[in-house]
């Protein structure tokens, strides 16, 4: 029997029994229990004992393992004291190797600077040596033959290693400047001589003393005098070209820089011969005498119109651009060890190259102004007629987009992101001329139209100030749309040889965000709406005259008492409100004759309806002593332009409204 089935934690004893009674086949249930019983009381019995055996062995044995664990105790405790001495054993090994070590370092360290003591003492003598030697030969003159300068060469090599030998020396610091005497004495002698083989470009002789000055850790100087030779050479051609254009300096300079390159990394070694190159043409073109800039302003003196003046520094941009171009292709050709150039090397450059171009932007500014104010000495701009005049002035602002974007066009030609310092000042120039003539014609409308009010003389709609006004309006409203269509690209970050607002531009010219609106701009609004303004009075202006008659009228009053009795229906709308709703019933077929736009005739009449009723409503508010027959008067007139305001579309104001109720309130007190 398998008795772990009973230690299980999900034991069940009945499931148990009835797996036991499956598997005993057909035995009789009391044989069954009954064998069952008994062969688990044995069981119970066998397992009592063995834990009862267990138990006693387990008490028997606890004793020798209390001894044994205090045995291993002791040998603990006495192995722990050999740990403690041989620690101490090595500590105190420690101590003496220690002091024996720093002993053999103090040794070494007194070895070696005997050693560099000895060497210093060598290398004392061979600088005295080397000196005095080449105190002599500054003395006597420097060689020039071949092999004299290898000797002095090799000498001076010599002099720069020797003097980092004796770098920890006392006397350094006066070897050094000794030896920085030498150099520059030296130096001054042999610079004729080389600049003479560079200029001559003469790699033999360039070699010996390039080796000279690679000696005294001079490269720079070398590079200096390099640099000056060959800007001697190529300023001695530049007189010689049969034009001094910056044409004829790419065609120079793009024969020469090959070579140039070649030179600078075979002959004098140099890791950096872009760099070089271009510090050199940076040189050349600050120093050419004539130069482009003078050749260019003289030209452009010359120039008989603004457009010859314009298409010549247009030219100059794209003579630049060519001479870039060509630097570019250089710097781009394939070549070993590619060199990267620095930006503030390739800005100078930049700069020297486009400074005809800087130089003559401001009087780009003044051509392009002239050009603009051109198209303004049109003829038709003289006219008497005010309505002829406002229509001549609208031909012209709907042309500004056109020369303005040619303009601009223009403009990026010549400067590209750098145009605004100088483009804008010419559009407001151009700008400002213009609103001067729309604010000078919008005067003499004004003038006209009060002259004629003054005179009793003004129509209103049918007179020639209401157009010529509206034709104004508009004129300044296309120059304001026109103005808010121009676009300016913010800059770009591009590199340093196209770089324009860098280039062009001083650091306070160049463009932070988009530029600031135009001056003239405000004198377009305020003329544009002061233009408005006039238009509506001109516009209300037979209304203004009808209404100004009605406090004064006799019909508000002394009325006799048989009129007053007269039915409503037996009166008449007046004359003076008669005037004013013929004149309104006209005004749509004439708005829509002067104004082009769907809403603009609608927004004016309804604009002058509404003002009607407002100065209607204050002048009754002026009648003094109204009597019963002059209310139903007032009331009759009200509802007549209520329904002229109606048949327009419109309706009266609440104002007029309610005077109208008061009236209608006080009329059978008054007929009482």
């Amino acid at each position: 029997m398998d008795l772990k089935t009973f230690g299980e934690d999900n034991f069940d004893s009945k499931q148990w029994i009835n797996k036991a009674w499956a598997s005993s086949g057909n035995q009789e249930k009391e044989i069954f229990v009954a064998n069952t019983v008994s062969r688990l009381q044995l069981y119970m019995k066998q397992l009592t004992n063995s834990l009862d055996e267990t138990t006693t062995q387990i008490v028997t044995s606890i004793p020798r393992i209390v001894q044994d664990a205090s045995s291993l105790q002791l040998e603990g405790a006495l192995l722990q004291q050999k740990l403690m001495s041989l620690e101490q054993k090595v500590q105190s090994v420690e101590e003496q190797t220690g002091h024996s070590i720093e002993s053999l370092q103090k040794i070494d360290q007194l070895k070696s600077r005997l050693e560099n003591a000895a060497s210093a003492l060598r290398e004392a003598d061979k600088w005295a040596a080397l000196a005095s030697s080449l105190e002599d030969i500054l003395e006597t003159g420097v060689p020039t033959q071949p092999d004299k300068l290898s000797e002095l060469a090799d000498q001076v090599s010599a002099m720069t290693a020797s003097l980092e030998v004796l770098s920890d020396a006392p006397d350094y610091e006066t070897k050094r400047l000794q030896l920085e005497t030498l150099y520059n004495r030296l130096e001054a002698a042999i610079s004729p001589p080389i600049i003479e083989a560079l200029t001559q470009m003469d790699a033999e002789r360039t070699s010996r003393y390039v080796t000279i000055f690679t000696g005294m850790n001079r490269f720079v100087s070398l590079c200096r005098c390099w640099r000056r030779a060959a800007a001697q050479r190529l300023a001695s051609d530049w007189p010689r070209l049969s034009s001094h254009t910056l044409a004829a300096t790419t065609a120079m300079l793009s024969a020469d820089a090959a070579k140039q390159v070649d030179w600078l990394t075979n002959v004098l070694k140099t890791d950096t011969p872009l760099a070089e190159l271009l510090r050199l043409y940076t040189d050349l073109l600050l120093s050419l005498d004539p130069s482009p800039t003078k050749v260019v302003s003289a030209n452009l003196k010359l120039c008989s119109t603004p457009e010859e003046g314009i298409q010549l520094l247009i030219t100059l941009r794209s003579d630049i651009d060519d001479f870039i171009t060509c630097i570019q292709g250089i710097i781009d050709a394939p070549r070993p060890n590619k060199e990267t150039l620095p930006a503030t090397i390739l800005r100078e450059f930049g700069r020297a190259a486009y400074a005809p171009l800087r130089e003559l932007l401001p009087q780009y500014s003044e051509l392009q102004t002239q050009l603009l104010l051109q198209h303004l000495k049109d003829p038709q701009l003289d006219q008497e007629d005010l309505l002829e005049h406002s229509r001549a002035i609208l031909t012209v602002s709907e042309r500004c987009e056109q020369w303005l974007a040619k303009a601009h066009s223009t403009a990026k030609k010549i400067a590209g992101d750098a145009l605004s310092p100088y483009y804008i000042p010419a559009v407001e120039n151009f700008i400002s001329t213009l609103a001067s003539l729309i604010s000078a014609h919008a005067r003499r409308i004004e003038t006209t139209f009060l002259s004629s009010a003054s005179s009793g003389q003004a129509t209103g709609v049918l007179s020639s100030s209401f157009p010529a006004s509206l034709m104004l309006q508009t004129a300044a409203a296309t120059i304001l749309d026109t103005l808010a269509k121009q676009e300016f690209e913010e800059p770009k970050d591009l590199d340093p040889l196209h770089d324009l607002p860098y280039l062009l531009l001083e650091s306070s010219e160049r463009p932070r965000g988009p530029p600031p609106p135009l001056p003239s701009s405000a004198t377009l609004r305020r003329s544009k709406d002061q233009l408005r303004n006039l238009a509506r009075a001109i516009l209300r202006n037979p209304i203004h005259v009808q209404l100004e008659k009605i406090p004064q009228l006799s019909v508000w009053n002394n009325n006799d008492a048989l009129s007053t009795d007269l039915p409503d229906f037996a009166l008449s709308p007046q004359e003076y409100i008669t005037e004013i709703g013929q004149y309104l019933m006209t005004l749509p077929q004439h708005l829509e004759m002067h104004l082009s736009e769907k809403q603009a005739p609608l927004q004016y009449l309804s604009e002058v309806c509404t003002h009607t009723c407002e100065v209607y409503a204050e002048k009754i508010l002026n009648i003094r002593n109204m009597d019963a027959l002059g209310t139903k008067r007032c009331l009759n007139d009200i509802v007549y332009l209520s329904s002229v305001v109606e048949d327009l579309g419109s309706s009266i104001t609440p104002a007029l409204r309610s005077l109208e109720k008061s009236l209608r309130a006080a009329a059978p007190a008054q007929t009482d």
